[in-house]
């Protein structure tokens, strides 16, 4: 590739918008995505940094016989208790974003034009979209996302109606993004957004 100049693309969505339709689409057209979640996993494995810290906050009663950390039970603690969430994101934030600046310099050597970055807290910290060229929210209307997470969840509807209102409201969001992908509909529907948007993503 000819360009040396690279951008950066902060993905977004909600719990249940369909975000990982939008990074499958993403991924056929050739562009490179980091996944701060696949990051967040593999940032608290046993042994490194961040774990260390977490059992030393949290307890061990926050791990499975394995020694790997009981995502589930942390999961509750967390969401119960904002001011636990605050000590987790303070420990792990950090080390997430080492790693993605690791993976952005990978691509950027590789010559990619554009590297997609998918970060579910995008909109709700505010601390990385200045680094984006573009940046895009996931979007589907409330009854299609309440309706998604109870079948994909099992959860019962006041269960996830508290899940939905423990984010910042999609609504919300789409107000900051400067692309908004409807994924209210059909996969075939949301790739057409994709092309009909303009973006050059293609490597």
């Amino acid at each position: 590739m000819s360009e040396s100049t690279m951008f950066l693309v902060g993905l977004s969505g909600g719990i249940a918008s369909g975000k990982s339709t939008v990074v499958a689409v993403l991924r056929e057209l050739g562009c490179a995505v980091i996944d701060a979640d696949v990051i967040a996993r593999e940032v608290v494995q046993p042994r490194l940094k961040a774990y260390q810290q977490i059992v030393r906050y949290f307890g061990p009663e926050i791990l499975l016989e394995s020694g790997e950390i009981n995502r589930e039970a942390l999961g509750s603690i967390i969401f119960s208790q904002p001011e636990k969430r605050r000590l987790l994101n303070a420990i792990t934030h950090p080390e997430i974003q080492k790693e993605m600046l690791k993976q952005v310099l990978k691509y950027f050597v590789l010559g990619y034009r554009y590297v997609i970055l998918d970060i579910p807290l995008l909109f709700e910290t505010k601390r990385l979209t200045k680094f984006m060229k573009h940046t895009i929210l996931v979007y589907c209307d409330p009854q299609t996302q309440l309706a998604r997470l109870r079948k994909r969840s099992g959860l019962s509807q006041a269960e996830a109606e508290a899940r939905i209102a423990s984010q910042l409201p999609l609504d919300e969001k789409r107000r900051m993004a400067t692309h908004v992908i409807d994924n209210s509909g059909d996969r075939e529907s949301t790739r057409q957004q994709l092309f009909s948007k303009g973006l050059d993503f293609q490597v």
